[in-house]
């Protein structure tokens, strides 16, 4: 993300300046929120997202918040819309403390410490509407707490939607050979993993035995884990060791800090990465902020499967990629609004601004040329107009334009648009 300050520099409009240092506070305003709940950014400031070489054989994907290297989980392509898919969990409960957990921040957490919530139900209702699924998933807190249940489920999917590929998230350490086969009978595609690096030997070991033992009963076996700092070397032969026992992939998620119970974190030296998001915005993933210096493993053990020719799909997931289903799913209904355009690639609502004197220079050209795709906003002292104008603006009149970015926001009297960010042309 490029700094404010560095855009203002080269803004010359008094105006588009002014527009521009809000912005710039509320950044600063959320950078010290952010440092506030105890973590601090690490020094150097660095980018969102990340880029390969294009002979590295690793694919990029999602705008480059994604990358794999052999296979990738349909579910995972799936997610970058949240389209046709559900994920349901019977309650939060898991038999694991892991520090990093972020189950805290899921809505109705203590509820559903105590009571259970029924996902057959769930889904019959959804189904019953209409609804369509291509997937579908059972998570926790830990679903095997509850493995007549989490059979139950998916039998019941395999039922009423044979099509749909499933997927399941495990600690797997509570799975025997009886209930692997219950679950490939029932019709499970995917189950996934969570390899604990701060488990013993001997538990890793029993772990894997039970991977090896699930690639009989389920078509694909997955380890789903974060990628924590300090881990390099542990994550290198771990990746050596799943490419051994034939499982089809692992997805390295970006490590994240959960808003909560920072002394773990700070006892390790663990510190944020910034800037903490491409676009500044609320989103709705509970998993919390990422940590400084994941991604850059994350880097490393991709390039390192390739190195060594690993056959297993090896996928990194970022903190970034896992907030476009939100945005495209807030963001999609808009299609036919004539100043803001449903960008494609990020999936925010984009348009164009040009700011205070020059406003009327721009009004003028759409009155005379008889275009109705704009807003003035006297207030604020810009006027707001479709992306597809600019070229026209650009050929015509000496302006400086703002690319603006909005989301779809609900407020009591209904729909509103929200603008997130603006970056000068």
């Amino acid at each position: 993300m490029k700094s404010m300050t560095n855009d203002l520099i080269h803004v010359q409009n008094p105006d588009f300046q002014a527009y521009l240092r809000r912005y710039e506070q509320i950044r600063r305003q959320t950078d010290q929120a952010i440092e506030s709940l105890g973590i601090s950014f690490g020094c150097s400031e660095g980018e969102c997202n990340l880029n390969f070489d294009e002979d590295a054989r690793v694919v990029s994907r999602n705008h480059n918040k994604s990358h794999f290297v052999n296979w990738i989980s349909p579910a995972c392509v799936a997610c970058q819309t949240g389209e046709k898919s559900h994920t349901s969990f019977i309650s939060f409960k898991c038999h694991k403390s892991c520090y990093f957990c972020f189950n805290n921040n899921q809505e109705n957490y203590a509820e559903f410490q105590v009571r259970n919530n029924n996902p057959v139900l769930e889904l019959e209702r959804l189904l019953n509407q209409g609804e369509t699924f291509e997937h579908i998933a059972l998570t926790g807190g830990e679903p095997l707490l509850h493995p007549r249940e989490s059979v139950a489920f998916f039998q019941f999917v395999q039922e009423r939607s044979p099509k749909t590929y499933t997927r399941l998230y495990t600690a797997g350490d509570l799975l025997n050979r009886i209930l692997l086969k219950a679950l490939g009978d029932a019709g499970l595609d995917e189950i996934r993993f969570s390899v604990k690096q701060d488990e013993t030997l001997d538990q890793h070991e029993k772990l894997f035995n039970l991977m090896k033992q699930a690639k009989s009963f389920v078509p694909k076996v997955v380890v789903e884990m974060p990628v924590i700092p300090g881990t390099l070397s542990e994550m290198k032969e771990l990746l050596q060791r799943l490419d051994s026992l034939g499982i089809d992939g692992i997805n390295l998620l970006e490590f994240c800090f959960p808003i909560q119970n920072p002394a773990p974190f700070i006892e390790r030296g663990f510190k944020l990465k910034y800037p903490p998001f491409e676009t500044y915005y609320n989103y709705w993933y509970a998993g919390g902020l990422a940590i400084d210096e994941s991604q850059r493993m994350c880097k490393e053990l991709l390039l390192y499967s390739v190195e060594k020719g690993l056959s297993l799909g090896v996928h990194y997931c970022s903190l970034e990629n896992k907030h476009t289903g939100q945005l495209y799913q807030q963001n999609k209904a808009i299609t036919d609004d004539p100043v803001r355009t449903f960008s494609e690639e990020d999936y925010f609502l984009k348009s164009a601004k040009v700011f205070g004197e020059d406003i009327d220079k721009v009004k003028r050209l759409f009155d005379e040329q008889g275009l109705a795709g704009y807003e003035v906003n006297r207030e604020h002292k810009y006027i707001e107009f479709s992306v597809g104008y600019i070229h026209r603006v650009q050929e015509q009149l000496n302006v400086e334009i703002g690319i603006s970015c909005s989301v779809i926001e609900q407020d009591p009297t209904g729909n509103v648009f929200r603008e997130v960010t603006i970056t000068p042309l």
